[in-house]
């Protein structure tokens, strides 16, 4: 996300190694945001104390694990030199970073943490949040909600809500993600609005929706251009096969016929969008660093499809920092999640395609300001325990309507029956 502040480009002895993660265990990405209330007074009250930002240098070593890899150079190299610049004004401080694989990154962190091992603090998307902080892994960071809703830190009130679970506090908020239409404007010189736009450019156009690439996250937004709901707000019950989402499968596999292009993972999306052998896929802002270098002035970004039912509202939430609540460095890895955050760090950030929470920094690349001024049209994404269900169940309605033919009436029906039954709903 955003441009550019200065910053002393300092690189003392960053320790960097790369993990060979294993786990076969694939999590949706996601984005997301406010769900859940914000935390009252009570809650913060009681919450374990959260030191304010360290006046002194940070002293220990700590683990920090990410997945930035996993989409291209830019996320990555931006955490690296943040990473280094924390270390480099903490000279006590020795950090070793970790870049696991996304596809593994909660399975891992869940089962290592359940162990009382693991890194001392992570930086992910809020997909696993609410499972976490339930399952007792993640320190309770409350207290921080005064401190990071002030200068120098001004975290939003969305990020905020995005990053609470019962009232409760249990993520550091970076940035703000969900997805949108990134399109090669000289391909397409028209930006596809309709679902009916997207029809007339289908051999164009590509979509994400294997499981290795987080399909049923991808696919979130075009629920509500059909009108369709997934859950009901309050009891977590599902509601997709009252209307909309089967309309919503139904298209795709139109599209599919029509010729557009079926992505296992939006790795492969992209190479086909660089290479020119389509014009467009939807996918997140993590990936407008190095579709900009390669593509230029070339590349745009706009809302994915509006349709019958109404607007694309894809899951909208923050990355942020998650403490181990097993970590002996607590502590210590709140005060350096508190110091990636300084403005100068997160401009870092902000021009390797993040948007960040803080209110105060603002995009002035197009491709940010364009997903900026996306973000609020967005869904908030549902801390609700019973979301749970929504990402296996409705991947394999996905699948078998794209791969099988399946009837998507069936397929969402019986999605929203093994959602509810997983969940514990007659």
């Amino acid at each position: 996300m955003h441009k550019t502040t200065r910053l002393v480009s300092l690189f003392g002895a960053l320790a960097l190694v790369t993990a060979a993660c294993s786990s076969s265990a694939t999590t949706a990405p996601s984005a997301a945001a406010p769900s859940a209330a914000a935390p009252s007074a009570a809650a913060s009250a009681a919450a374990p104390s959260a030191a304010a930002p360290s006046a002194a240098a940070l002293t220990g070593s700590l683990a920090v694990w990410e997945a930035y890899g996993a989409s291209g150079t830019s996320e990555k190299d931006a955490f690296d030199k943040m990473v280094a610049n924390v270390m480099a004004a903490n000279p006590g401080l020795t950090v070793t970073v970790t870049d696991v694989p996304f596809a593994n990154l909660f399975t891992n962190f869940e089962t290592q943490a359940g162990a009382g091992s693991g890194p001392d603090l992570y930086i992910a998307p809020n997909d696993n949040l609410p499972k976490e902080a339930r399952a007792g892994l993640l320190k309770d960071v409350s207290s921080l909600i005064p401190i990071l809703t002030a200068a120098p830190y001004n975290a939003s009130k969305v990020s905020i809500d995005a990053a609470t679970v019962d009232g409760k506090l249990y993520e550091i908020p970076e940035s703000m993600k969900a997805v949108e239409l990134f399109y090669n404007n000289t391909m397409i010189t028209t930006a596809p609005a309709t679902t009916a736009d997207w029809m007339t450019n289908a051999k164009q156009l590509g979509w994400v929706y294997g499981a290795n690439g987080g399909g049923s996250y991808y696919l979130w937004g075009l629920f509500s251009s059909f009108g369709g709901t997934i859950m009901d707000a309050t009891t977590g019950k599902c509601t997709a096969d009252q209307k909309g989402v089967a309309d919503a499968l139904k298209w795709l596999a139109d599209m599919k016929a029509a010729g557009m292009k079926f992505y296992q993972n939006d790795g492969d999306a992209k190479a086909d969008l660089l290479s020119g052998k389509i014009a467009g896929f939807i996918d997140g802002p993590w990936q407008s660093g190095d579709l900009t270098k390669a593509l230029g002035t070339k590349l745009s970004v706009t809302a994915g499809p509006t349709g019958p039912g109404g607007a694309w509202a894809p899951l909208t939430a923050p990355d942020g920092f998650y403490v181990n609540a097993t970590s002996p460095n607590a502590d210590l890895a709140v005060q350096f999640a508190l110091q990636m955050l300084l403005p100068a760090n997160e401009q870092l950030f902000a021009n390797a395609g993040h948007l960040p929470a803080n209110t105060t920094l603002q995009p002035t690349d197009p491709i940010a300001q364009s997903f900026a001024a996306l973000m609020a049209k967005g869904f908030a994404r549902p801390t609700l325990k019973q979301l749970d269900g929504y990402w296996p169940n409705f991947q394999n309605a996905l699948n078998a309507v794209i791969d099988k033919g399946t009837d998507p009436t069936k397929a969402v029906a019986d999605a929203c029956a093994a959602m509810n039954k997983a969940n514990g709903i007659q």
